[in-house]
């Protein structure tokens, strides 16, 4: 071993006999002067470290009882400058990842000779780099050149490689001794594409330099995308070679086109869109549009890109615009009318949704606004007809007072003249009895006629309002007790008692039993009619049902669903008509139901289905009622 002052590269191997036989030969053949010592087993080569000095250690990924990584680790503790290179040659393997992160100077694959070629040129390198040895200057520039991140790389005269960057070596799939002084693809690339000879018109100093981007085919196949720039390298002013720096941008113009794509895409949603669409500045400026707002507004799209939102703002004014911009929320949509103008002046009413996003690295406002013209025009025309029926209604209260207390009045005074008068008749003048009988009747039909609009107007100017918990009992007793006095030849009867419950429904519901009560004694022949009336509760609890039997004339199977409609029965019918109707709309509204049954012998029964309100139903439960 020499002492260090001959200047040659005191070098340790760590390795198998082949491996050192290797590393031997092929130092030998660098220009530089090395002292090689070798060893089997890191323990060896620790123990040499102990009594002398060496500028670098080349160690196999085996090092006896310990892998390279582990030996590394021993080194360290002795000296952490020391330029420590790992040689992986195939047997045993430890990836230059792992490698690199422990702390390895460099890591070289061998294959063949070429590869301890390789790995003679980085132990050179690696000892210039640290200053143990005066070495060459053009091994350090070598170093430099090698570290660059880029395709950096010598040409010369005839566009081969002299020197290459590691960075491109890479993407030839080579290292650089492996590349030099073959033939450059992209040299021959650029002959292709470019006329004449660009290469030698910058050997002569025709141009400066050579810069563009192509599409390069790499040894294995793969098509990749390089940007370049090609500059003459003179020595004494006379040009000996071409300086040439690349980068593969494969993967920045797939980005780019991958953005482009969903740009496009993104336009064309937008465009699809009939809305129309605006990204705006802080300051108000228009910086995007879609279609429809090109189509609606009549402006070109470049136009409208020139121009800011107070320009087709015909609602706000400038100052209110520029408030709501400035006040939108940061985690929240605002959304507000107003009403734009078009290129021909028209204006139409609008409501924009407007949100903050980040547009080109900047934060702008996103807004979507929706022509609502159709929903004003039926909001205008809503609110005609909530008037009108607003007008009417208040009309339609004028006629049931007028009904309610003047008709009725009159009726009633003619009812006790008919009552007096009857009076006074003979009892053996039948026919004048008659007559006066015929008159009581009407007249009482007349009031009745006047408590049915009376209910209708009620029920018509009700609807909408809730059900409420209403005690059945009093109210049934209430209306069978005024059916007794209308009607005293009539015998009503009720066949058991009337449950204690509570049924969803309203201040109407007398009208139901009212109308009922009132249709079993009017449609019957006889003189001394009879009702039956029961109640009974469904097996869960939560319905009850009324049934109120006669003995009339019945109804026939093909009229028992048309019997309630509106226009089933005219006026001059001995009832009413529009009573059942009125049943039938008020039972809709409570969430029951009501039907018509034949009656044994004779007759019919009508009956109502009602929900309880302790049956754990609320108001809005509408499921069909069961009959039983």
């Amino acid at each position: 071993m020499s002492d260090g002052g001959s200047g040659a590269v005191e070098l340790l191997v760590v390795a198998s006999l082949g491996v050192t036989a290797a590393v031997a030969e092929a130092v030998r053949r660098r220009e530089a002067q090395f002292e090689v010592e070798t060893v089997r087993t890191a323990t060896g080569a620790l123990d040499l470290l102990e009594d002398a000095d060496f500028d670098c250690v080349v160690s196999a990924v085996d090092a006896g009882e310990t892998d390279a990584l582990g030996f590394l680790t021993a080194i360290r503790k002795r000296d952490v400058e020391l330029p420590f290179l790992v040689v992986a040659d195939g047997e045993h393997e430890v990836t230059a990842s792992d490698a690199l992160d422990a702390g390895v100077t460099d890591y070289v694959r061998a294959r063949g000779s070429e590869g301890y070629d390789e790995l003679a040129v980085r132990v050179e390198r690696a000892v210039a780099a640290t200053g143990r040895r005066a070495v060459d200057p053009s091994l350090v520039y070598e170093r430099v050149f090698e570290q660059i991140l880029e395709g950096a790389c010598l040409y010369d005269r005839d566009g081969r490689f002299v020197l290459v960057s590691d960075y491109l070596a890479g993407f030839y799939g080579a290292t650089p001794a492996e590349l030099e002084g073959e033939r450059s693809l992209l040299v021959e690339r650029i002959r292709e594409e470019r006329t004449g000879d660009p290469y030698q018109q910058l050997l002569d100093g025709e141009v400066d330099c050579l810069e563009g981007e192509t599409e390069l085919v790499t040894p294995d196949g793969e098509s990749r995308t390089l940007s370049y720039r090609f500059a003459p390298f003179r020595v004494t002013d006379e040009v000996v070679g071409v300086i040439a720096v690349s980068r593969d941008i494969t993967d920045r113009r797939e980005r780019e086109q991958k953005l482009k794509r969903a740009r496009e895409e993104y336009q064309e949603l937008i465009d699809g869109m009939n809305d129309t669409v605006w990204v705006i500045d802080i300051d108000s400026h228009i910086l995007a549009v879609n279609e429809t707002a090109v189509e609606l507004l009549g402006y070109s799209r470049d136009e409208l890109l020139s121009m800011t939102v107070h320009d087709i703002d015909a609602g706000l004014s400038d100052e209110e615009a520029s408030a709501l911009i400035s006040q939108m929320p940061t985690d929240g949509t605002q959304v507000f009318e107003t009403v734009h103008r078009a290129k021909n002046g028209r204006e139409f009413p609008v409501e924009i949704s407007s949100s903050l996003v980040t547009y080109r690295g900047e934060t702008v406002v996103l807004s979507v606004a929706r022509d609502i013209t159709t929903r004003k025009r039926y909001e205008a025309e809503l609110r005609e007809q909530n008037r009108l029926l607003e007008t009417q209604r208040d009309e339609l209260e004028v006629l049931n007072q007028v009904v309610r207390h003047d008709v009725r009045n009159d009726l009633q005074l003619v009812t006790a003249y008919a009552e007096l008068l009857a009076e006074r008749v003979d009892d053996d003048d039948n026919e004048a009895r008659e007559y006066v009988e015929i008159v009581r009747k009407r007249a009482n039909h007349a009031v009745e006629l006047t408590e049915t609009a009376r209910d209708m107007a009620e029920m018509m100017g009700g609807r909408g309002v809730e059900n409420e918990r209403v005690p059945l009992r009093p109210v049934l007793e209430s209306e069978l007790a005024s059916l007794r006095d209308m009607a005293p030849d009539a015998t009503v009867t009720v066949n058991s008692e009337i449950p204690a419950v509570a049924v969803l429904a309203d201040d109407m519901l007398g009208s139901v039993f009212r109308n009922l009560l009132t249709n079993a004694v009017q449609h019957t022949d006889k003189d001394e009619p009879t009702v039956d009336i029961s109640v009974s509760e469904t097996e869960r609890g939560d319905r009850v049902v009324v049934r109120v039997a006669d003995d009339g004339r019945g109804v026939s199977d093909e009229r028992k669903e048309a019997i309630f409609a509106k226009d089933e029965k005219g006026l001059e019918s001995r009832g009413t008509g529009l009573g059942l109707y009125l049943v039938q709309s008020l039972v809709e509204t409570y969430g029951g139901d009501v039907w018509v049954e034949d009656n044994d012998p004779c007759g019919s029964v009508f009956a109502v289905e009602l929900r309880t309100a302790d049956g754990g139903q609320d108001g809005s439960d509408q499921s069909s009622p069961t009959r039983s």
